[in-house]
């Protein structure tokens, strides 16, 4: 059965306009070169579902959590979540995706294996990730997300969007929207009165609870196992 099948329109493969700096772990605004080493299908609250990345970043490895969402809590498709999971898609030039299958990840404390719902048509994809850390309060905590905004070719940063038009054969130059978009893809959004200054305080306090706490897109908790977690 198929999970999920590539959408090559326009309105679905259209670029968001908008680099991260020298760390290991992407925890900055940026465009990363990454290798997806396994996306994985998480549950939320009621039938809510993500799509997490497993992903290796200058040789070090790390989950980006909760923020690539696939059906919304009434289970409905969330658009944006299947727009951007789409562009992942199309770059792993996989046409249907395989319901997921149960596999042992090295995610859990201290690189403790843990079984999560793997789509292994998209394991091992080189691709670059452009992530817009997003900061805000909730329950009187500040909240910090890793969001994923868009993908593009590893070997040339071209779109999918100038990859599809390249196939129709359009002229195009591969990685001219990457160049528009990474100009300012370092921008990171503060909400509900928060500014740089605050957050940077939060951070180096290692985020104390009451003023603020890690949110989902960081937590080691996050992942819970999905009921469709067997390839049929």
């Amino acid at each position: 059965m198929s999970f999920f099948t590539t959408n090559k329109t326009a309105d679905a493969t259209s670029e968001f306009q908008g680099s991260g700096g020298g760390s290991k772990y992407i925890s900055t605004s940026g465009m990363f070169p990454v290798t997806v080493l396994a996306p994985f299908v998480n549950n939320g609250n009621d039938k809510a579902t993500a799509i997490d990345l497993f992903v290796d970043y200058n040789e070090q490895q790390q989950v980006i959590y909760g923020n690539m969402s696939y059906t919304n809590k009434d289970g409905g498709a969330n658009k944006i979540g299947h727009e951007i999971f789409n562009k992942l898609v199309i770059l792993a030039d996989v046409e249907n995706v395989s319901d997921p299958v149960d596999m042992d990840l090295p995610i859990g404390k201290k690189g403790a294996d843990k079984t999560v719902a793997v789509l292994e048509d998209l394991m091992d994809v080189e691709v670059i990730m452009q992530v817009r850390m997003e900061y805000g309060i909730w329950n009187n905590n500040i909240t910090e997300k890793t969001v994923i905004k868009s993908f593009f070719r590893a070997s040339d940063n071209a779109s999918v969007a100038e990859i599809l038009a390249n196939e129709e054969g359009k002229e195009v130059v591969f990685g001219t929207q990457f160049a528009t978009i990474a100009e300012g893809a370092d921008y990171v959004e503060y909400k509900d009165g928060l500014d740089e200054e605050k957050v940077q305080a939060w951070i180096k306090a290692k985020r104390p609870k009451g003023t603020g706490t890690r949110g989902s897109a960081t937590s080691a908790t996050a992942t819970k196992k999905p009921s469709f977690g067997k390839r049929k």
